[in-house]
Order: structure tokens, then C-alpha cells, then sequence
């Protein structure tokens, strides 16, 4: 399969940027599929995970009775691919886990995914009991950082492999700074903690047509960008990824103070820069798991991850 030179670039040039929508700290600028000239490969059909979840069409368990941390396996019985979100979580069998990377389950297969377990304190299961939704992405803050560990491991031939360590840790100081209970150091109970303000956000944004994407600002800053090529599995993900950024401008003060980027590190405070340097940012392909391939780009300003499949499915970028 032969790849465009820049497929995010590509995915930008055919969208534009809508009226802003905001709540207290938090702001979304839509993204959205121009009207007018060629449309943009879409690639092949794909339907989100809630949506095969709720139509019975895929099972996600452990790879085996006993189980193993950083892998799960997903059966895809339907007729089209499921799209896995980089950083979204699933909740059940023997501990809670978020994909490593964005994946493209091919219809009718069995496909074995890298992830990472975001509840530290739990390795058993009721009886029976696989993976169900959660309905949550994990929060860009988290994602940016197994992003540059994926990376790591990527480059020494290591998979689709975070820092479990890390993720814990991470998730443990958030726990402990925001003074939530968790018997089992699990991201939902600290999701769950912050529900009422969560609730708040989601009746404050609304998807609007043709919308295929976002870039978020936190106070007076770009947080980062989501983007799916199709809009129509775009609308199905944009209360998860919207809760995501949501989760970050709630806590922004306290994550400020967890943060370890270097201060002098560039800000963008308008989309319009950060979309800019992420057209011209060198990118790198490698094969995913499933479907498409892998796309990490970074520079000095911006870094992050997407999933090519003859057109963009989905990417995350962030400011570096």
C-alpha cells in the first residue's frame, strides 16, 4: 500500500476550523470536513468500539486464563473493522487497560493488542466476566506520556510497549494529589471523582456537521488535537474524547504543579500555529497491529501518534 508523503498534512488541507465552543476553563475549536473540492480518502469502513461492543459483534479477554498485563485479545466478529482508540479504556476481566496505540481490528479476526493496565491494585475477575466499554479516553496529560514511551519502545523493536511503571505512578500521584479513594489505584475511580464537574462539561459541548475532529485549549493554551477520518464514528467518540480533555481542565491547576515538561518549552495559545507546525512535522510509518500502519511525528513544538489506513483514522497530537 503506498502512503501519502504527509497523510496529517493531507487531513488538515481538507478541513477548516469552526466557531469555537467553551466552558469555564476549557475550549474546543471543531474541526471540520470541507464541503466544497475532492474529498479526502477515507479508507476502508469502520465502526467505533462502543458501537461493535453494543452490537455483540467483537469480545475483548485476556489472552489466556492466566492472563497477561500488557496484552488483550479482541474478536472481531462483524462485518466491518473496529477502531480501538489510542488511550481508551476498557474495564472488566482481570484489571482495567487503555490501548498503547490507535488499532483497526479487521472484520472476521482475532487480533492480540498491546495495552496498558490503568488499576494497579486488582488481578482477578468474577466468574466469566471480559472487557466491557468505559466510555472514557484516558487524559491527553496520560496519553501524551505513554506516546513518547510507545515511541521508545517502537524504536527498539519492542512493540507497542509503555512504561507500566509509569502509567502506575502517574495515575497513583493524580489519586493521591486529588484525594480520591481507590481500593484498587484504578483511573475510573478518579474518572468517577470527578464526574459531577465531567457532566457538567458534556452538556456544554455539542458536535456539530460534518465535524471530524477538535483542537483543545486548557486556560490559554493548546492542549492538543483529536481527528477520525470518518464523521460519522467521529460523533460516536466525541463524549469520551471530549471527557478526556475534560478530566485535564478540571484538575489543570494540579496537574500544573505534576507537570515535568521543561518550562521553556514553546505554548502554542492559538490553533491556527499548532495546526501549522503539525502540516510541516517530519512523520515516520511503521506497521500496527491489525490494520494500517503506525505514524509518529515529533518535533521541537509538537509530537504524537496516529493510524493511516489509505487516509487517516485517527491521530492525537500534542504540543512537546
Amino acid at each position: 500500500m503506498t502512503q501519502p508523503s504527509h497523510p496529517l498534512s493531507d487531513f488538515l488541507s481538507h478541513v477548516h476550523l469552526a466557531p469555537r465552543q467553551n466552558y469555564k476553563s476549557l475550549t474546543l475549536w471543531p474541526l471540520v470536513r470541507d464541503s466544497a473540492g475532492p474529498a479526502p480518502s477515507i479508507g476502508p469502513d469502520y465502526v467505533a468500539l462502543s458501537t461493535a461492543l453494543a452490537n455483540k459483534a467483537v469480545r475483548i479477554d485476556e489472552v489466556s486464563d492466566h492472563g497477561e498485563v500488557p496484552h488483550v485479545r479482541v474478536t472481531n466478529e462483524g462485518d466491518v473493522a473496529v477502531l480501538f482508540l489510542f488511550g481508551e479504556e476498557i474495564r472488566g476481566a482481570k484489571q482495567n487497560r487503555v490501548a498503547n496505540a490507535s488499532f483497526l481490528v479487521p472484520a472476521k479476526s482475532e487480533t492480540v493488542l498491546d495495552v496498558s493496565c490503568v488499576e494497579a491494585g486488582r488481578w482477578s475477575r468474577a466468574s466469566g466476566e471480559r472487557f466491557k466499554q468505559a466510555h472514557d479516553v484516558i487524559s491527553p496529560t496520560l496519553r501524551r506520556s505513554m506516546a513518547r514511551q510507545v515511541r521508545t519502545s517502537l524504536d527498539a523493536h519492542s512493540g507497542f510497549r509503555s512504561d507500566q511503571g509509569e502509567v502506575w505512578e502517574e495515575i497513583g500521584t493524580r489519586l493521591r494529589q486529588s484525594h480520591t479513594p481507590s481500593r484498587t489505584e484504578s483511573y475510573a475511580d478518579y474518572c468517577e471523582s470527578r464526574a459531577p464537574d465531567l457532566h457538567s462539561m458534556e452538556q456544554a459541548f455539542q458536535p456539530v456537521e460534518a465535524q471530524v475532529g477538535f483542537v483543545a485549549c486548557i486556560g490559554d493554551e493548546v492542549a492538543g488535537l483529536e481527528a477520525i477520518g470518518r464523521p460519522e464514528v467521529f460523533e460516536v467518540e466525541f463524549r469520551a474524547l471530549l471527557r478526556a480533555y475534560g478530566i485535564d481542565a478540571v484538575d489543570a491547576a494540579m496537574l500544573q504543579q505534576l507537570e515535568k515538561r521543561n518550562p521553556a518549552a514553546p505554548r502554542f495559545t492559538d490553533p491556527e500555529p499548532f495546526l501549522a507546525e503539525l502540516r510541516q512535522t517530519p512523520c515516520r510509518f511503521g506497521p500496527s497491529l491489525g490494520l494500517g500502519n503506525d505514524l509518529r511525528f515529533e518535533s521541537a513544538q509538537v509530537a504524537g501518534c496516529a493510524l493511516t489506513c489509505e487516509g487517516l483514522v485517527h491521530a492525537t497530537a500534542f504540543p512537546a
